[in-house]
């Protein structure tokens, strides 16, 4: 006989409401970790601290060993800097020098002008005295001619001609001698003028060519100083040969110390990379973490969510994108008056999950706040935690302030907002704060 079931309200209920608790409780932990694996992500995170710490020490092995070069390298480069000043010194010196050499051989090229200008005068006047002695030698022809002329044409007595010539011709007679005598006198003063003439142009000669003798003492004198200057300069440039080798040598053996310890910095920007690229591992770890590691809910945020950082002259340095090839998971926003130090506030009020002190990892200093609904906030980089794990804090309540510890580049604060194990934009869910307790819409 089948029995017929019996249908009772109040168990139906009951049941009903325990099938949707397992299937709600199912639902908002398919996506948290086990104790496990939670285990499991922070051995990890401890054994990469561990190879960043004893990096670290490697570092400050080598910088200690590169430093205990550094009162060597001192003393070499103030060895260096002392020669140098030095040559300095010479190379002064003999920048004067070299004026004065210039100045002689500028008073050389003036004076040797003097004296081509003074040739150029003596050829002139040599040129002259020839076109002089030519004009004399004409004129003694000249007056050659003349008298060979007057033998020629008859009488040459007075007393000749009387005899033989009339009255008339007597007259010409007379008068021809009388000519012949104005012209022979004159042929007499034009020889003796230029006679004259070149006596003056030979004392004139003379006297420049005695100006020229001068002129040439100057430059030989010009030369003996010249010559002085030079031996000056020489002995300058062979006293700084002598500083500039012992400075060579002292360079050689700064480089060769220098040398060492670039190996050394070389070594230690290699073991800084390692920990670098070991802190992103650190950070992608706590990434993993923390995406896991929540409570799930309905994912709605009630009520406002004021600035992280209670004050009027706050930016945002860094927003919520893609960076370094990965999604920035929030917001890097800072004080315009300077952010060390500036009191970091709950942006709503919650339990607070994570105050982590120490090394941090990527994170630094931190705290994570639960709002409930799922709704996660975290406030990375602290260089001070005022909160502790499992404290209820209000809106507003100090947790710490902001700073530059874990992998940061400059004090900031990261804010982030997670919602249901997914990084969200916060400036989608964040109000202004005035210190006067006015709420501005985030425009961000």
């Amino acid at each position: 006989m089948l029995l017929k079931a019996v249908f009772k309200p109040g168990k139906a209920v009951s049941l009903l409401l325990a099938v949707v608790i397992l299937i709600s409780s199912f639902s908002f932990s398919a996506f948290a970790l086990t104790d496990a694996e939670k285990q499991e992500y922070k051995n990890q995170i401890e054994a990469i601290k561990q190879q960043i710490a004893e990096n670290q020490a490697k570092i400050d092995a080598l910088d200690n060993e590169a430093s205990q070069y550094d009162g060597e390298i001192s003393a070499l480069q103030s060895k260096i800097d002392a020669l140098q000043d030095k040559i300095d010194l010479y190379n002064q010196e003999i920048a004067l020098i070299d004026k004065d050499i210039n100045r002689v051989n500028q008073q050389i090229s003036d004076v040797e002008a003097e004296i081509e200008a003074l040739n150029k005068q003596v050829k002139a006047l040599d040129e002259q005295v020839v076109q002089l002695e030519q004009k004399k030698a004409d004129t003694y022809v000249l007056l050659g001619e003349r008298i060979r002329a007057s033998y020629m044409s008859g009488a040459s007595t007075p007393l000749e001609f009387i005899l033989t010539s009339d009255d008339f011709e007597f007259q010409v007679y007379l008068e021809r001698v009388e000519l012949l005598q104005r012209i022979a006198e004159n042929d007499d003063r034009i020889i003796k003028q230029l006679e004259q003439n070149i006596i003056d142009i030979g004392a004139k000669v003379a006297e420049i060519e005695d100006v020229k003798k001068r002129l040439n003492t100057k430059i030989s004198e010009l030369d003996e100083a010249k010559l002085e200057y030079e031996e000056k300069k020489q002995e300058q440039v062979d006293a700084r040969k002598v500083i500039e080798d012992a400075e060579a040598l002292i360079q050689k053996d700064l480089d060769k110390v220098m040398a060492i310890v670039n190996k050394l910095d070389a070594q230690s920007a290699e073991y800084q990379a390692a920990i670098d690229k070991r802190e992103e591992a650190i950070l992608d770890l706590e990434d993993k973490l923390a995406e896991k590691n929540t409570h799930y809910g309905s994912g709605v945020v009630e009520g406002d969510m004021v600035w992280p950082l209670p004050y009027e002259d706050t930016y945002i340095s860094s927003s919520f994108k893609w960076r370094w090839g990965k999604q920035h998971n929030g917001i890097d926003t800072c004080r315009w008056s300077g952010t060390h130090g500036a009191d970091v506030i709950a942006v709503k009020a919650g339990t607070v999950e994570v105050a982590n002190w120490g090394y941090g990892g990527g994170y630094g200093n931190y705290v994570v706040i639960n709002h409930g609904n799922g709704v996660l906030t975290y406030y990375a980089h602290l260089s001070n935690i005022t909160v502790s794990v499992g404290q209820r804090v209000t809106q507003g309540k100090v947790i710490g302030q902001a700073g530059n510890t874990g992998y940061s580049f400059g004090a900031h604060l990261h804010f982030g907002i997670m919602i249901n194990g997914s990084w969200k934009n916060p400036c989608d869910y964040l109000t202004r704060y005035t210190p006067g307790g006015k709420y501005i819409q985030a425009t961000d």
